[in-house]
């Protein structure tokens, strides 16, 4: 009878054992519906040797409640298990929230690869995560192979790779990197030896083309504000750098700006342009046309714009008034390039194909003509705020100091024959920014009841188209004999 009642009771331990074990596995009270729970984030993870923090996120719907990864309840903790089957991953329960399970992978010293695996469970549903981590390299990689001297490196080098540094060549007090492709979302700086810590940046500011700029040990990453090919210098003294357009060199940067000095732009064309100063015309090279048009701004002057409504043809003289709010527009053709140039004496403006000089003609108000000897004789013409000189050689001796009517040709000292022809050594065009060298062009002289009738048509070293016409008489010489009325005489 004893051991028969051992027996019983031995059996009903063990099904009250087995009931507690089956209890582990059911929904908590109050849950009727069976749980989901969702990975959502990546189901492999990757270290470096180095190890770093990360995150696990998950969905899990318990009862008619919806939990979703990063979007949780901050202030309620966890609710799944986890736990990872390495010493090296160390999962963080205690910041760990609904729908994010926080982790961290230690460094890993050695030579091998590792993996390990972190479970996620809540009762009967589970996920898992496997993590893989490198080694750590047994010796560091060689150091790159860097330029020597000045070079240039940013994100078009390989994304700042110093072995991939555009080299600059030493030439006649610069540095420069010929023909580098830049686009507008590029950065670059220049450096030494391949070091960044004797390089050069800019002031913030993005570049014009065509500019100079303050170059500062310390400076900011540089930028264009055109994409485009470029020469890029650094001067030896290395307080400045240009961004020059293909081809051309410092010499032909934009000065920079003085304080309160004028400095004229073109407004529309996608951006304010700054114009530069070449000889009597403010210019900007190289720009694409719209319908929409453009105007001017000067910082001294304000605002110009056309005069009428009118859509001008290409080459023909515009004139502009302060204060239009009227956008100048041209016939332009679609694709090509074109150069705009503004004369601020008269108020002209001309729109021509890229490298090409306006075809201007100025009336002449003044004019002056002197012997020095029987064939030599200057012309001197005056209008627009230009001064042209020119002297003139005859053939042959002028009858009673008249000039005779003839045509002469701009010639250097290599091709001088016994003809009417004008030294180009000695022609200059002057105004109130400097003197330019007359390098071709013709005189043409005629008689008229008024006295002479001139045409002048010569190209400066500029390449700039000067055209001038002048009806009237000469005065009195500087020196020798005047030049008369002819048909008077």
């Amino acid at each position: 009878m004893r051991k028969l009642f051992s027996l019983l009771f031995s059996v009903s331990l063990i099904m009250v054992a087995c009931n507690k074990e089956d209890d582990s596995t059911q929904l908590p009270s109050g849950d009727s519906k069976e749980p989901i729970l969702e990975l959502t984030s990546d189901k492999i993870m990757t270290f470096t040797a180095e190890g770093g923090d990360a995150q696990i996120t998950y969905n899990l719907t318990k009862g008619d409640e919806v939990f979703e990864g990063e979007s949780g309840l901050l202030s309620q903790p966890s609710p799944v298990a986890s736990k990872s089957d390495q010493e090296w991953i160390i999962i963080n329960k205690d910041d760990s929230y609904y729908g994010v399970l926080l982790f961290s992978v230690a460094k890993n010293d050695t030579n091998e690869d590792r993996e390990g695996l972190i479970t996620v469970s809540y009762y009967s549903k589970s996920f898992e995560v496997v993590v893989k981590q490198s080694a750590m390299l047994e010796t560091p990689e060689p150091p790159q192979p860097t330029v020597e001297g000045w070079a240039i490196v940013g994100t078009f080098t390989n994304n700042w790779d110093v072995a991939s540094a555009v080299a600059m060549e030493s030439i006649e007090g610069y540095y420069v990197a010929r023909g580098v492709e830049i686009s507008t979302s590029d950065s670059f700086k220049f450096i030494l030896d391949g070091s960044m810590q004797n390089g050069l940046g800019g002031n913030g500011q993005a570049a014009e083309r065509d500019h100079k700029y303050p170059a500062s040990k310390y400076g900011s990453d540089i930028r264009v504000k055109e994409s485009g090919i470029y020469d890029l210098y650094i001067n030896e003294e290395l307080n400045t750098y240009y961004v020059m357009s293909e081809g051309k060199t410092p010499a032909d940067a934009h000065e920079e700006v003085e304080e309160g000095k004028d400095v004229w732009y073109v407004q529309g064309l996608g951006e304010e342009i700054s114009m530069r100063k070449i000889g009597i015309y403010q210019v900007v090279s190289n720009v694409s046309l719209d319908e929409d048009g453009f105007k001017f701004r000067s910082t001294l002057q304000g605002g110009y714009g056309a005069e009428s409504e009118d859509v001008y043809d290409i080459d023909s003289e515009i004139t502009i008034i302060s204060g239009s709010e009227i956008n100048i527009k041209v016939n332009y053709e679609e694709g090509k390039l074109y150069d705009i140039y503004l004369a601020e004496e008269s108020m002209k403006v001309w729109v021509v194909p890229t490298g090409k000089s306006p075809n201007v003609i100025h009336e002449c108000f003044d004019a002056e003509g002197a012997w020095f000897y029987n064939n030599n004789f200057y012309i001197y013409l005056e209008a627009d705020g230009i001064k042209l000189t020119f002297e003139c050689m005859l053939a042959s001796g002028a009858v009673d100091y008249i000039i005779p009517e003839t045509t002469f040709e701009v010639l250097y000292g290599e091709d001088r024959t016994n003809a009417n022809y004008i030294d180009a050594d000695a022609c200059e065009i002057v105004n109130a920014n400097g003197k330019t060298k007359v390098v071709s062009g013709t005189i043409t002289v005629a008689h008229c009841e008024d006295g002479y009738d001139v045409m002048v048509d010569v190209v400066n070293h500029l390449q700039q188209n000067i055209r001038a016409h002048y009806v009237g008489e000469f005065s009195h010489g500087i020196v020798g004999s005047p030049i008369v009325v002819p048909i008077n005489e």
